[in-house]
């Protein structure tokens, strides 16, 4: 299924609204490289401590593969996807500080549901099977962090199809519609060079997805929000639209202090300066377009 363009609202005519919308907005603010998703209006609802426990409690006690993916047998593979995902992002053991066994035994065994019941043929022997109940042995089951890279390389190459043509469309938008929100060529220029760096660092190497796992899994849930609104809803699609842009745009600038840090590591170099993947250029643009994101992102949570 294709990727849902963030920018998507932006080939729309402007449209003035006289009543007051009642949407709030998804804020991700980059903190430590890392980023914070703070929700209100459009909940992800993952948010809790207890929530994870119990989704790990959930997840070991399910009589079957669709209960531990909570999903029916007439689930469609898009469906199982979107369930491994949302998972995923809330049991996944690098949630759990201090470390939580029973978090790492859940994700293995959601990553076997996941395998077995996205895949038709293996999907069939098992509803063939009559006792579902069987006894997870961990050690039998694929290394789930795989299974969690491949789905998570599926989501970026989808993400990246035709994505610089809807950049150029949605900054062009931006800075027609709000003068002090202006991104110069340059940068867009800057931008659209660093994800083509992006995507060949993702394809000769899949080292970096642990960088950018939870925000990949944001992403696609965020999207999914966005498939759910109505297109007349042009105000909360325009504050979605920015939290996904805004997202989207510090994949690179994560990546880029990852890389940053294992040259110093490698190089035994504690230059403050060294230059990851993208350079220092880059880096900055993309840096300078996140905070005018940031400004938009404010201004449409605003209570107008």
């Amino acid at each position: 299924m294709p990727f849902i363009s963030p920018f998507s609202f932006a080939t729309s005519t402007t449209a003035t609204t006289t009543t007051t919308t009642t949407t709030t907005t998804t804020r991700a603010t980059a903190i430590g490289g890392k980023i914070n998703n703070t929700t209100t209006g459009f909940s992800n609802g993952l948010g809790s401590d207890a929530q994870k426990y119990r989704f790990v409690e959930e997840i070991l006690t399910a009589p079957d593969y669709y209960k531990v993916l909570d999903v029916t047998k007439k689930a469609t593979t898009e469906d199982i996807r979107r369930a491994y995902i949302k998972r995923s992002r809330v049991c996944h053991p690098d949630k759990f500080v201090p470390a939580y066994p029973r978090a790492t035994e859940s994700f293995q065994l959601l990553s076997l549901a996941y395998e077995t019941l996205s895949d038709p043929s293996s999907k069939l022997i098992y509803d063939l099977t009559s006792n579902k109940k069987q006894p997870f042995d961990p050690s039998q089951a694929k290394n789930p962090n795989d299974t969690l890279q491949r789905v998570l390389h599926q989501l970026f190459n989808e993400m990246m199809d035709g994505e610089f043509q809807t950049m150029h469309a949605f900054i062009h938008a931006l800075n027609e519609t709000n003068p002090g929100m202006h991104i110069s060529d340059d940068a867009i220029v800057h931008i659209e060079l660093a994800f083509r760096k992006l995507r060949e660092v993702f394809v000769s190497t899949q080292q970096y997805y642990h960088v950018v796992q939870f925000e990949l899994m944001r992403l696609y849930e965020l999207q999914q929000e966005l498939r759910a609104l109505s297109y007349f809803n042009l105000w909360g699609r325009m504050q979605l639209s920015l939290t996904m842009c805004k997202i989207l745009l510090q994949l690179p600038i994560m990546i880029n202090s990852e890389s940053r840090q294992l040259r110093q590591i490698k190089e035994e170099d504690q230059d403050e300066e060294a230059q990851g993947i993208l350079g220092t250029r880059i880096e900055n643009a993309l840096k300078m377009a996140v905070g005018l994101l940031e400004t938009g992102e404010r201004y449409a949570s605003q209570p107008w």
